[in-house]
């Protein structure tokens, strides 16, 4: 028994390590997009311009719709068929609740000497029915959907500083947390 909960605790333990996130994201023209995800935006008639990226990463492609949706900043993320993955929107790290927050700054001070937050996003999956509830401008708090927290931190550790991403889900634990890469190039960078 124990060595099977030793086990299992080095497979979590490992998955939860920091592996490195190589992304690109490039601008579209709309009609560049699937006709599912164009679809599906379209149907939210949306009072702001909606701009289209193309995200590349070592987790593959993804298109997303960006815009400003009550005073908030959106992305609509979807699959290269037009099936939506989940809704981001831009918010402060404060706007957080507390318990939540004390437990995400913990685990930031525990792995780093210093940090800074750079950005915060609460990112909401589910059924595509209660994602557009997001978007009803006055939606009772009636959705369900699963609820995290994406947190981009400029961390150092032994005299380095360096970018991450973590993703915490609604009770603040630790999900997922990918170093970015930093992209090889031919040329300097200044």
């Amino acid at each position: 028994m124990k060595k099977k909960l030793f086990f299992l605790l080095l497979i979590v333990v490992s998955s939860l390590q920091c592996q490195e996130k190589l992304e690109r994201e490039y601008r579209i023209k709309s009609t560049e997009a699937p006709n599912k995800a164009l679809d599906f935006i379209d149907k939210l008639n949306l009072p702001k311009k909606v701009k289209w990226y193309v995200e590349a990463s070592n987790e593959g492609k993804t298109f997303e719709a960006k815009s400003c949706f009550e005073n908030h900043l959106f992305s609509v993320e979807f699959s290269e068929k037009g099936i939506l993955i989940d809704v981001e929107m831009k918010t402060s790290f404060s706007k957080i609740e507390v318990s939540i927050k004390e437990k995400i700054t913990k685990t930031f001070k525990d792995r780093f000497d210093k940090y800074r937050i750079k950005k915060t996003q609460f990112q909401y999956r589910g059924l595509q029915k209660e994602l557009t509830k997001l978007f009803v401008k006055y939606y009772n708090n009636t959705i369900e959907v699963d609820v995290f927290y994406e947190i981009v931190v400029k961390g150092k550790k032994a005299k380095n500083y360096e970018l991450y991403e973590f993703l915490f889900n609604a009770k603040g634990d630790l999900v997922k947390s990918l170093k970015f890469a930093i992209p090889n190039s031919d040329n300097l960078q200044f």
